[in-house]
């Protein structure tokens, strides 16, 4: 596994792309950066962070034969590798907020952005983008981010866990090509708000309360609404409101 680092990019996603325009390179390839200056979240958010608190990340993933079918597949196996990764150090309250968010105690710690190549009905290969969240210690204007150091007092080495990530992520790959039963049934396991009464808005800005029971290898999250009904949302038709 290779690990490229730099101190300063805009985006370790459109680093890692450029450099595929350029060169072939390893399975697994990861970038990281001290600091990133135009970091991407889901929907075209910005991922704010300062230089050398956190972690930006970015690893790139070629397929063989991976149906796009299965595409929310790669949201399961990163974020159950940013949950495992951060398991280590001794936050509470720990879960997944779907689609792949990393939420500790109500509160934001990572993000992560897919971006895939696709021929026909495969991807080719994927870079998935990671930011976490570990020695910053204040976000102005984001009173729903969080760090390790905010929850837990503690500094901790931004390149360990880096390299606890990639490993991470290895692991959780290769149980994809013999389990991903097992994978989306962690990822349930882990959901934020699972089974408790939460607010939602739909797209058309109308709002409902519900409980989350499950989400399908598809991506489409399972709510059961006040008058028990089940109903089935893909990640553009809903959001869940903290």
């Amino acid at each position: 596994m290779k690990i490229i680092k730099l101190d300063a990019i805009d985006s370790t996603n459109s680093y890692l792309k450029k450099l595929l325009n350029k060169e072939s390179l390893d399975d697994l390839t990861v970038v990281v950066s001290k600091h990133q200056t135009k970091g991407r979240g889901r929907n075209g958010n910005l991922w704010l962070n300062k230089p050398s608190l956190n972690l930006a990340f970015s690893i790139y993933k070629r397929f063989s034969d991976f149906e796009i079918d299965k595409k929310f597949m790669l949201n399961v196996i990163s974020s159950i590798s940013v949950y495992e990764t951060l398991k280590k150090y001794n936050l509470l309250d720990l879960t997944i907020k779907w689609p792949n968010d990393i939420m500790t105690a109500d509160k934001k710690i990572s993000g992560i952005l897919i971006e895939n190549n696709i021929r026909g009905n495969r991807i080719k290969h994927s870079v998935i983008g990671i930011g976490i969240n570990i020695n910053q210690s204040e976000f102005k204007n984001l009173p729903n981010a969080t760090s390790i150091f905010i929850e837990t007092g503690k500094l901790n080495s931004v390149e360990k866990i880096a390299k606890e990530l990639q490993e991470a992520l290895e692991k959780n790959f290769n149980l994809f090509k013999i389990n991903e039963s097992e994978l989306i049934k962690n990822y349930n396991s882990l959901l934020y708000k699972k089974n408790e009464t939460s607010n939602f808005s739909l797209d058309d800005m109308s709002k409902f309360q519900g409980k989350i029971i499950k989400v399908g290898i598809d991506g489409e999250i399972t709510i059961r609404v006040s008058n028990k009904q089940l109903s089935k949302y893909s990640e553009s038709e809903i959001k869940l409101i903290i």
